[in-house]
C-alpha cells in the first residue's frame, strides 16, 4: 500500500458508520460533509474495497465495512489509549476489581472496553463474574462485588446503589431481504403480530418482549424460543420466521453470509438499557478509575450502528 491510511480517515470513516449519515458524521467530526465525503472515499481507494453502500437516505456499511469497522475501532482506541496513559500516568494506579455482569453484557459490549481499560490501567486487576441481574443485585448487596454491569432498565431496587445508565439500544424488527418486510421502511406492531416470532429467551429478553406484546393486546405466533442470538440470525435468514430484538445484538449477516435486515417499529418500544450499578456507600481509586473510563468509553457513542 503506497499511500498510507491515516487517523483522520479512521474516524470519520467510523462517524459515517455509526451515523448513517455523512452530514450527521461532519457534525460529530467537526469537519465539513464534503471533507467527510472525501475522506471515506479516499479510504475506499487506498483498501480497494467499496465500504459503504449509498442510498437517498443515508449510507450503510457493506460485508467488507463491517469487517474494517472493528479494526478501525481498535486503532483509533490504541491511539488514544497511548496518549491517555501517558498523560495521566495510569500505570502508577493500582487495585483490584471484582466485576459481575450479565451474558449479553459480556457478549456484546465488554470486551473490547475492558481490553483498552486493562492497557491503561496494568496495575488494576480485574475479576469478572457473570450472572443473572437478580444475583448480581445480590452479590452488590452482600459485597461480594464491586460493580455490577447489567441491564438497568430491569432493576428490582435502587436502595442503597449508584446507577448510571450508559447505553441505550433500540429494539427493532428483524426479517431476511426478501421478506415483505423488506420494502417496509417501519413495521406496525399488528403487522408483526401476523408472523411467525423466533424469541430470544437469554437475559430477560423474553419477558420484555412479550410484555410489549401483551401492552398491544397481541398474541403472537412463537415458532421458536432459544437462548442462541446465532439460531435467531440463521432462522430469520433463512426466512423461518421474524424476531424483535435490540440494536445492540444485530449484525447484517447470518453465519453463512446470508442477509438479515432491521427495520424500526412504528409504535413506542421500551429500549434496552444497559449500565454500571455500585454500592453508594464506598468507592475507591480503582473503581472511580474503571466508572470514569466505561463513562468516557461508552457514553461518547451517542448514535447506534447503522448497519441496514
Amino acid at each position: 500500500m503506497d499511500t498510507p491510511v491515516t487517523l483522520r480517515q479512521l474516524r470519520y470513516f467510523v462517524a459515517t458508520a455509526e451515523t448513517g449519515k455523512i452530514q450527521l458524521a461532519a457534525e460529530k467530526v467537526h469537519m465539513s460533509p464534503s471533507a467527510v465525503a472525501e475522506a471515506v472515499k479516499n479510504l475506499e481507494d487506498i483498501l480497494q474495497a467499496k465500504l459503504f453502500d449509498r442510498h437517498r437516505s443515508g449510507v450503510s456499511l457493506t460485508y467488507d465495512g463491517h469487517r474494517f469497522l472493528d479494526n478501525a475501532r481498535s486503532i483509533l482506541r490504541r491511539a488514544n489509549d497511548s496518549i491517555f496513559s501517558f498523560q495521566n500516568k495510569t500505570q502508577n494506579i493500582e487495585g483490584k476489581l471484582r466485576i459481575g455482569a450479565s451474558v449479553t453484557v459480556l457478549s456484546y459490549l465488554l470486551a473490547g472496553p475492558l481490553n483498552q481499560f486493562e492497557r491503561i490501567y496494568p496495575g488494576i486487576d480485574i475479576e469478572l463474574i457473570e450472572d443473572s441481574r437478580v444475583h448480581l443485585e445480590k452479590q452488590l448487596e452482600d459485597q461480594n462485588i464491586d460493580l455490577a454491569f447489567i441491564i438497568t432498565s430491569n432493576l428490582s431496587s435502587q436502595r442503597g446503589l449508584k446507577v448510571q445508565s450508559l447505553f441505550r439500544s433500540e429494539r427493532t424488527l428483524w426479517c431476511s431481504e426478501n421478506h415483505r418486510f423488506s420494502a417496509f421502511s417501519s413495521v406496525s406492531i399488528k403487522e408483526i403480530e401476523k408472523e411467525r416470532i423466533i424469541l430470544l429467551t437469554l437475559d430477560e429478553a423474553e419477558q420484555n418482549v412479550i410484555q410489549i406484546w401483551r401492552r398491544y393486546g397481541c398474541k403472537p405466533n412463537i415458532k421458536l424460543r432459544t437462548e442462541s442470538v446465532e439460531a435467531i440470525r440463521n432462522f430469520v435468514a433463512r426466512e423461518h420466521g421474524v424476531a424483535l430484538l435490540s440494536d445492540l445484538l444485530y449484525r447484517p449477516w447470518s453465519v453463512d453470509g446470508t442477509r438479515i435486515l432491521s427495520r424500526p417499529v412504528e409504535e413506542p418500544i421500551p429500549s434496552m438499557n444497559l449500565g454500571i450499578v455500585w454500592q453508594d456507600r464506598h468507592q475507591y481509586i480503582a473503581l472511580t478509575c474503571f466508572i470514569n473510563f466505561l463513562k468516557q468509553e461508552l457514553l461518547r457513542k451517542s448514535h447506534p450502528l447503522h448497519l441496514a
